[in-house]
């Protein structure tokens, strides 16, 4: 239906029965219009009711519905995994850079309540074997070590740290943290050389959003779904299709906590490779990963 026709038959009902005490309609953009809104705002008789609609339209109509302005594919769509695979591309080609970040997760309480936990993050990556990183936040000041032979884990606040030989590449190595040790790292999919075949893997569908802008870049916003996984990303537009948001909803846990990851890039750092050899602290304590 469009609004012209809308306002039409508002105005021919009108006229024929007169005006009603309760206007309702939908939240179709017909409706929503300020030209429709306008005409039920003129057959108002008081200030008192002119207040309430407007209120209603401000209120309640201009909420975003999801639902109205996108319907869920069925599948992948074209335009959502070129943009996605033109920024795997284009991350695979960077061979030194520097992404700074800010991340929040959720964690539930016993009871369902949500906590969100904030960190800031710094990682330096120098392809295609030294990789440096460094989290703090809440309860949480780690340091990520790999110079290409051994990986070290350093936490100040207990003055720990655990080392175990990797692999010779930055991918493999990522690739044995997470599986060998479990060493969870929700946005360590950007890292690898072929992101766009660990992103796309067991998707069911995915589209695009729109346009956006996050931290007043430009981006592409996209969404895609797994069987137990919702993930969003926006990738900046223009001749450098770099994440800046990528947020993670667990649709299998109860309460769907989500993981949220704004980054900020330097793909021109100046850092020396002494950065990603660990040397340990004073009194620093050695213990063991536990494998799975």
């Amino acid at each position: 239906m469009e609004r012209d026709f809308c306002v039409e038959a508002l105005e021919e009902a009108i006229h024929n029965y007169g005006r009603p005490e309760i206007f309702n309609t939908d939240q179709g953009s017909q409706f929503t219009s300020a030209t429709f809104i306008g005409e039920i705002v003129m057959y108002t008789k008081t200030k008192k009711n002119t207040f309430l609609i407007l209120f209603y339209f401000i209120f309640f109509c201009c909420l975003p519905s999801v639902s109205t302005a996108w319907s869920e594919p069925s599948a992948v769509e074209a335009k959502a995994d070129k943009i996605l695979k033109q920024m795997s591309v284009y991350l695979a080609g960077i061979n030194k850079f520097t992404v700074t970040s800010h991340s929040t997760i959720e964690t539930l309480l016993d009871g369902g309540q949500k906590i969100m936990l904030d960190h800031d993050n710094k990682s330096s990556v120098s392809r295609p074997d030294k990789f440096f990183s460094t989290r703090k936040g809440d309860a949480v000041d780690q340091n990520f070590y790999y110079d290409g032979k051994t990986f070290t884990l350093y936490s100040s606040v207990h003055n720990y740290y655990a080392s175990v030989d990797a692999p010779d590449n930055l991918s493999d190595a990522l690739k044995t943290a997470v599986n060998r040790f479990n060493l969870i790292a929700p946005g360590a999919d950007l890292l690898y050389k072929d992101s766009h075949a660990r992103l796309s893997k067991e998707l069911i569908s995915g589209f695009y959003v729109g346009i956006s802008v996050v931290d007043g870049v430009e981006c592409h916003h996209l969404a895609f779904r797994t069987a137990e996984v919702d993930w969003q990303i926006w990738i900046s537009t223009g001749d450098e299709p770099l994440p800046k948001r990528y947020v993670i909803t667990s649709r299998w846990i109860t309460g769907s906590p989500q993981f949220s990851l704004n980054m900020q890039w330097n793909t021109q750092p100046d850092f020396s490779n002494d950065i990603f050899n660990f040397s340990v602290p004073e009194k620093a304590e050695r213990i063991d990963l536990l494998s799975q």
